[in-house]
């Protein structure tokens, strides 16, 4: 009896002890774990370089990210993001049962930007109805903290932005897209040698003749404002429909561009063509 009685007091200080040493690390350890799931899945985009500053579990299994930071590999380069905060609102039993669980995430921004950032949701299920989709609000980005997508042509560029993106990827149906930007008045300025994209789509005209006039000044040229829409009209056509209005030089300009990605890998296709990854 006394031996049992020993080996149970001894078994109850172990799980004390442990209890006591796990407690105060715990918030690390789930920061560790996270970490090394996070750049796992976001492997191709990050290649391993996710932090998050803060990882909370609630009594719920909800959880809650903040002071997330990571290098987005381009086409030209790491770019070094941040995004503020990352919540679920729904417990992560739901993954287990292959439920929805609905996320809301704000200040997504490149780290040297002063602007609030991106805003928005998205929901994820897993299984063999498995789907993804979200929204985000790009209402409270400028187009400076848009220039490493294309730093020779949008290098300098100035103008409020506001608009928003969905996507959405459900299992055994087509993927669904769409972005819809606009720098409204007063606009701002943007690098002349961004009008040498639109020449081998403008056919001879005096339109054309402003555009290649445009391009060779080899500085920043004011825009009035401009528009941006890309959508999915089908599966694996995307189709891109820019306009910008030059007043110094009286022109305005429409671009349509179509533009034929994999269906299969639509997220990876759409985020190439914008230049978002590498």
């Amino acid at each position: 009896m006394k031996r049992r009685t020993f080996f149970t007091l001894l078994l109850a200080a172990v799980l004390l002890g442990l209890v006591l040493w796990g407690l105060p690390r715990l918030p690390g350890l789930e920061r560790d774990l996270f970490e090394r799931l996070a750049n796992r899945s976001a492997k191709e985009y990050f290649e391993g370089s996710l932090r998050v500053e803060k990882v909370s579990l609630d009594r719920h299994f909800k959880i809650r990210l903040t002071g997330i930071t990571g290098k987005l590999q381009t086409r030209h380069g790491p770019v070094p993001l941040a995004v503020k905060s990352l919540e679920s609102q729904d417990t992560l039993f739901l993954f287990i049962f292959q439920k929805p669980v609905h996320f809301i995430f704000e200040g997504i921004r490149p780290e040297i930007s002063s602007r609030i950032g991106i805003s928005g949701d998205f929901t994820i299920q897993t299984g063999p109805a498995s789907r993804f989709e979200l929204t985000a609000d790009l209402g409270k980005t400028s187009l400076e903290d848009w220039q490493w997508l294309d730093p020779q042509n949008l290098g300098g560029a100035t103008g409020a932005m506001k608009g928003s993106l969905t996507f959405r990827q459900v299992s055994g149906r087509e993927p669904e897209f769409s972005m819809d930007l606009e720098a409204p008045e007063p606009g701002g300025n943007i690098q002349a040698r961004f009008f040498d994209l639109f020449l081998p789509y403008l056919p001879a005209s005096l339109q054309k003749e402003r555009v290649q006039e445009v391009s060779k000044s080899q500085q920043l040229v004011r825009y009035g404002r401009a528009a941006l829409r890309v959508n999915l009209p089908q599966s694996d056509n995307m189709k891109i429909l820019l306009q910008i209005f030059v007043p110094a030089y009286n022109l305005k300009l429409t671009l349509n561009a179509l533009i034929r990605i994999d269906e299969k890998n639509a997220f990876s296709q759409i985020a190439r063509v914008m230049g978002l990854i590498a």
